[in-house]
C-alpha cells in the first residue's frame, strides 16, 4: 500500500524509469515509502533511526502510522553512511532528506560511491516558496562549500538560526492561489532565535539546513559539479506541481 503523496511519487519514476528488478535504497522512508518490499520492490532502508526507535519517537504522533512503518535494514548514525553498506544500488531516493544533510557536499560524495555505474538518484526536495521558509532566502553553492570544508556533521548554530528564526507556518494553497502571507512575523525574535541555536549547537537537532526552489537547486548542483565537488547531473526536474510543496528531480553521474 502506497500513500497519495507516494504514488505521485512513484508514477514520476516510473515515467522515466524502469524500475523492474533494480536494486533500490531509500532513506527516511518511515511510514511514507515510495517503494515496499511487499509490493515485489528489491529495496532496502536506511535511516538515522531504527524502526523501534521512530515508533518510540512518534508515539504520540497521530499522523504517523505505524502499520506502515518499514523495517530499516541499515541503522547508520556516522556522518559516513556507506562504511555500513557493503553493496552497490541501482536506484537511489530520498523524499525531503537532501535539505535536512549538514554537510550536502559529502552526502552527494556518498551516493556516488553507493550507486552502480549507470544508476540513477531520485530526490523530492521541499519548494521553498510554498513551505514555512518561505521568508527564507534560497541556499547558496557557496555555504555548502564552507559547511563541507568545516566537516559539519550535524546542524551548525548558523544553519540553526536560520531554520529557527525564518520559519513561519504558511497555506501552500492559498501561496498557489496567489494569498501571499504579508508581512514577515517570525516565531522567535533575532535574539531569541541566537540564544535557541548557540544553546543547541552542539546537539544533533532536525532543521532544514538549506532551502530551495526547483531553479535554486539547479544552479547548486551545476555549480557545485563545475568545482568537481562531485559527478552528478541533473537528468530530469518536474516542477512544483499546483498545490503541491515539493519538486522532483532525477540524477545520475555523467
Amino acid at each position: 500500500m502506497l500513500t497519495k503523496q507516494a504514488l505521485q511519487r512513484r508514477n514520476y519514476i516510473d515515467k522515466i524509469i524502469n524500475t523492474t528488478g533494480l536494486s533500490i535504497l531509500e532513506f527516511g522512508a518511515f511510514d511514507n515509502p515510495t517503494f515496499r518490499r511487499e509490493m515485489g520492490d528489491s529495496v532496502w532502508y536506511i535511516d538515522y533511526f531504527s524502526s523501534d526507535e521512530l515508533k518510540e519517537m512518534h508515539n504520540d504522533n497521530p499522523r504517523r502510522n505505524f502499520d506502515l512503518l518499514v523495517d530499516v535494514d541499515y541503522v547508520v548514525k556516522s556522518h559516513d553512511f556507506t562504511a555500513d553498506i557493503e553493496k552497490k544500488f541501482d536506484l537511489l531516493v530520498a523524499n525531503h532528506v537532501i535539505e535536512h544533510v549538514p554537510d550536502i557536499i559529502y552526502w552527494l560524495q556518498q551516493l556516488e560511491q553507493i550507486l552502480n555505474s549507470q544508476g540513477k538518484i531520485f530526490l523530492s526536495i521541499p519548494d521553498r516558496r510554498y513551505t514555512f521558509d518561505y521568508f527564507r532566502p534560497v541556499s547558496l553553492a557557496t555555504q555548502m562549500i564552507r559547511a563541507h570544508r568545516e566537516g559539519l556533521r550535524r546542524p551548525d548554530q548558523w544553519q540553526l538560526l536560520e531554520h529557527f528564526y525564518y520559519h513561519q507556518k504558511v497555506d501552500p494553497v492559498k501561496l498557489w492561489n496567489g494569498e501571499t502571507p504579508g508581512k514577515f512575523a517570525p516565531r522567535f525574535s533575532l535574539a531569541r532565535a541566537m540564544e535557541m541555536a548557540e544553546r543547541k549547537k552542539n546537539d544533533y537537532n532536525d532543521a532544514h539546513c538549506w532551502v530551495f526552489t526547483p531553479e535554486s537547486f539547479k544552479q547548486c548542483i551545476a555549480d557545485l559539479k563545475s568545482a568537481k565537488l562531485h559527478g552528478l547531473s541533473i537528468v530530469e526536474l518536474e516542477k512544483t506541481q499546483k498545490n503541491s510543496n515539493e519538486f522532483r528531480v532525477i540524477l545520475e553521474c555523467c
